[in-house]
């Protein structure tokens, strides 16, 4: 089953770059789209995923501890950092501009990624191993 969280997606958009909604849904898409790759990779049985943002869960029934499960916990941020990588143009920006929201960027899509990356790690960190 899937399930769409406009809240939390709104709330992906404020923290990680009002200025340029449509990249952060496309780099919601990108972090769906890793964890849902890896999912199937793995061979294991996707029970649902609830579409979120950085604050996305995906209940998977074969494998929910050990390295395999952390793989599958953090597969959505390694797809960001993967595709902020690919895109590069992070290390044009200034270091204070990483993490405003709110700044003009030169290339926002791969500092988009970033920040989707990093927020969700975060939060991944918190609702999983706190």
């Amino acid at each position: 089953m899937l399930g769409i969280d406009l809240i939390g997606l709104l709330a992906t958009i404020f923290l990680v770059g009002l200025r340029y909604p449509h990249y952060v849904l496309l780099a919601a898409f990108i972090h769906e789209f890793g964890r849902i790759f890896v999912a199937l990779f793995l061979h294991s049985h996707i029970d649902y995923i609830i579409a979120a943002g950085a604050f996305g869960t995906m209940a998977v029934s074969n494998y929910k501890s050990g390295p395999i499960g952390i793989v599958l916990i953090f597969s959505g941020p390694l797809a960001n950092y993967i595709i902020c990588s690919i895109v590069g143009g992070i290390a044009f920006e200034p270091t204070k501009n990483l993490l405003n929201p709110l700044v003009n960027l030169k290339s926002p899509f791969a500092v988009i990624n970033f920040r989707l990356c990093i927020i969700s790690c975060l939060i991944l960190i918190w609702k999983n191993f706190i």
